[in-house]
């Protein structure tokens, strides 16, 4: 199955659950009541359309040929595309506990090594903690927005 053609699928189905999810959202007490169901559900019916018709090109483009055969690039990008949602995934279960530098620099470091290679790991270090430790000065310090602090240690 090619890419497009399961971006197609999981749009389509995302946007199902969002337009139902969305329409069971509680009405407004005052004013319209459908108001604040309006704009996700218009949301969630263009996911519909998109991945609608995504599908439909991709089944036009391939004539039901779904499966294909030989390895492509396609593979070597859905690789990366899931190790990126994995990666972030473990970045947002973190962030709460080790706090903004920590799992930001472990994150970065990790997209860096996914893109950049094993063989500039220092470079990749470098970046990752040079740019974790400089976004939560300049947001904690100038901005006066608290970020999540490293657990033991209150900069």
């Amino acid at each position: 199955m090619n890419l497009s053609l399961l971006a197609g699928i999981l749009s389509f189905i995302i946007g199902i659950v969002y337009t139902l999810q969305a329409y069971l959202l509680p009405d407004a007490t005052i004013g319209k009541p459908m108001a604040p169901k309006v704009f996700p559900i218009v949301l969630g019916i263009l996911l519909i359309c998109f991945g609608g018709s995504l599908i439909i090109q991709e089944v036009k483009k391939t004539g039901f040929k779904l499966f294909v055969e030989k390895k492509t690039k396609n593979d070597q990008s859905l690789k990366l595309i899931l190790y990126t949602c994995c990666i972030c995934i473990v970045y947002a279960l973190t962030f709460n506990k080790l706090g903004y530098v920590l799992s930001t620099i472990l994150f970065l470091e990790m997209m860096l090594l996914l893109f950049r290679g094993k063989e500039k790991w220092k470079m990749n270090t470098i970046i990752s903690v040079s740019f974790s430790v400089l976004i939560y000065i300049t947001f904690s310090k100038f901005l006066g927005i608290t970020l999540p602090s490293i657990p033991f240690i209150y900069i």
